[in-house]
Order: C-alpha cells, then structure tokens, then sequence
C-alpha cells in the first residue's frame, strides 16, 4: 500500500504473522473498550460523519493508549514502523533501521498516521471480525 503524508511518498508491507499477532495482543484492549460503540460508528461511517466518529472514538483510544506501558507501546509502534517505507530520491527507504528513526523531519503524528495505516492493512481482516455485540452467554454443560 502506498500513501502519502506531508508530500512524502510512503509504502508498508504487510507484517509478517508473528507480528500481526504480537500487535493485535497490544491493541485488544485498546479495541475491546470499543466494541459497543461499533454499531453507532458504522451508522456515522455510512453518513460520513467523521467528526462525529473521532468525538465517540478519541477519547476512548487515548484513555487505553495512555494505559499501556512503554514497553507495550513499543510493542506495537515498531513492528509497524519495521514495515514502512519511504520515497527519498528513486528509492525506498526504510523509515526506521534498527530503533532509529531515519528521517528527522517526522513527527509523533506522522509516525501515529503510518502505525494506524500498518495496524489498518496488516490486521484490517482482523478487527474485522471482532463482534459488534456483546457473546451470548454458552449454553452451561
């Protein structure tokens, strides 16, 4: 997938397995605290209501954001930075070697924008699937 921010060219790959499933462990909690308000955000989706969907969403992803530790953080962050590209002269850069960033010119919202569009590709089948309701209860044996 390619995408660009700020006039930069960027392009991620898919995370390898192992990584989907480290992220997706990180970010459960993130989205299980957002599973009732899927119904309502799909309405506003359809209406396209994105100002109303970030003033539902917002504040619950930041309250669990801010509850992860750093080290969970970084457990989501790099794996999906690990995957990012970007276009510098004829050829792709990765945006992070090791734990270093390589470019200087990007900030906290462009990683956040390139971390939300790795966690989009690489689990959008995913979170997909998770229920937009509350299980029945299973039947007792």
């Amino acid at each position: 997938m390619e995408f660009e921010i700020k006039g930069n060219a960027y392009r991620i790959a898919k995370m390898s397995v192992f990584d989907q499933f480290k992220v997706s462990r990180k970010l459960l909690p993130v989205v299980s605290g957002m599973l009732s308000d899927f119904q309502a955000i799909k309405m506003l989706a359809a209406k396209k209501d994105s100002v109303s969907i970030m003033e539902k969403v917002l504040p619950k992803i930041a309250k669990s954001l801010s509850e992860l530790s750093d080290e969970d953080a970084n457990a989501v962050i790099f794996p999906c930075m690990a995957v990012a590209a970007r276009k510098h002269m004829k050829s792709w850069v990765p945006v992070m070697q090791g734990d270093v960033m390589a470019f200087d010119d990007l900030d906290m919202l462009d990683m956040l924008n390139i971390v939300g569009r790795v966690v989009g590709d690489s689990l959008g089948n995913f979170l997909r699937e998770l229920p937009t309701a509350p299980t029945d209860k299973p039947p007792e044996v």
